[in-house]
Formats: C-alpha cells, structure tokens, sequence
C-alpha cells in the first residue's frame, strides 16, 4: 500500500486541489485507487459521469467541492478524471474496462448533474437544481430542498424525499418503483404505471403551481405527504 500527498497546479488541470492517494493490488487482477481532493475554483455547476459505478453527493456549509474518488481498472492507469470547465466542475474518466465511485461534498445552492450507466445515485440535503439518470441502479434522495428535481432510472428504484415544497418534480423509472415525500399542500399530479400501484396522498389540482409527474413501466408510482 503507498500514500502520497500531492499539489497539482491549477494552471495544468483548469482548478486547484490537493490530492491524498492510496494504491492498492486488487486479487482478481486489477488495480484500485482512492483519491480525496479539495476544488477551490468558484463552480456553480456539479456534472458527474460514470459508467459503472455509485454517486454520492452531499451539500454543506463548506465554500469549496471536495471529492473522494475510488477507481477500479485494469492495465494501464486512467488519465485524470476531474476539470473545471467555465463555472461547472466535470467529473468523469474515459476507460473500456474502469468504474468509479464518487463521494462528493458540495456547497449550497450547487446545481447537481449526474449520468451512471450502472450504480446507485444518493443525494442528501440538497437545495440546488437536480438532473440525475442512472441506466441501472437505485437512485435515494433525502433532505431535498431543490425547487427542480428531474429523476430517471432504467431499471432501479427512485426514491425522493423532500423538506420544501419544490415547483417542477419528474421521477421515471423503467423497471422499478417511484415514491415520493413532499410537504403537505396542493400538487398537479401526473402519475402513471404499466403494471403496479397507483397512490397519490396529496392533493391533486390541476390548477396547483406545483407539479410531480411519475411514471413506471413497471412498478409502483406513489406521492405521501412527507
């Protein structure tokens, strides 16, 4: 096992970090590396790809982004996976045969956007705008404070609890259940299932400036009241 700590030139990679690794000799084969860093540079914008691996995103009272990255692969080494392009904070690595997982930490008010071909998605408490797919994998969001939450699973499980009444809410899911928590009050419900339940707690009106669209193809589409 080797530990390094590391500077890394903004000027090189587009954003300011410090860096601490750890490299590990995997038994089947492979190659894993865990990596936490602190981006300094001002981002309003969080945009994560991954094609094989879980998300984490948290939001706190801290002023910069950290990330803590655990990278799986095989042969030669990834390049590095993070760049700050303009205000948005890109996270992804281009490989055929990696995964990695992402544990990130994130100012108030960041817009979160997140794309996994396979993982699961977790959010807690956060209050900026959400766009967040995953192709197969269960998506978990507590705490939300956001006023646009936009969900999408292929075959996974969708679950949204919210803390304040958000505007625009969609939950989709292929194959899998979509439930929702949002406080008491007045919804325009769209909700819909192929082959599941259909329960809706709140009220719906469609004339309520609040919407919450859900659709399953599969599985059950229900709004509680939180």
């Amino acid at each position: 096992m080797r530990h390094k700590t590391m500077a890394v030139a903004g000027a090189v990679l587009g954003l300011s970090l410090s860096v601490a690794a750890c490299d590990v000799r995997l038994n089947f084969g492979g190659q894993q590396a865990v990596e936490s860093y602190d981006v300094t540079d001002k981002v309003t914008v969080l945009d994560t790809h991954t094609a094989s691996g879980d998300v984490v995103v948290n939001e706190s009272d801290r002023t910069g982004v950290h990330v803590t990255e655990t990278l799986h692969w095989r042969g030669d080494k990834p390049a590095n996976g993070h760049s700050v392009d303009g205000d948005t904070l890109r996270l992804a690595y281009k490989c055929d045969d990696c995964s990695v997982d992402y544990k990130v930490e994130v100012p108030r008010g960041l817009t979160v956007k997140i794309d996994t071909g396979s993982g699961d998605i977790t959010l807690r408490d956060l209050t900026g705008q959400v766009n967040a797919s995953a192709g197969s994998g269960d998506l978990d969001a507590r705490g939300l404070a956001a006023k646009q939450v936009n969900t999408r699973t292929g075959s996974g499980d969708i679950t949204l609890r919210f803390t304040a009444v958000p505007d625009q809410v969609q939950a989709v899911t292929g194959s899998g259940d979509s439930r929702l928590w949002v406080p008491d009050g007045a919804y325009n419900v769209n909700a819909s299932t192929g082959s599941g339940d259909r329960r809706i707690e709140v009220l719906d009106d469609d004339s309520a400036p609040h919407t919450i669209t859900v659709r399953t193809g599969s599985g059950d589409a229900e709004v509680h009241k939180a």
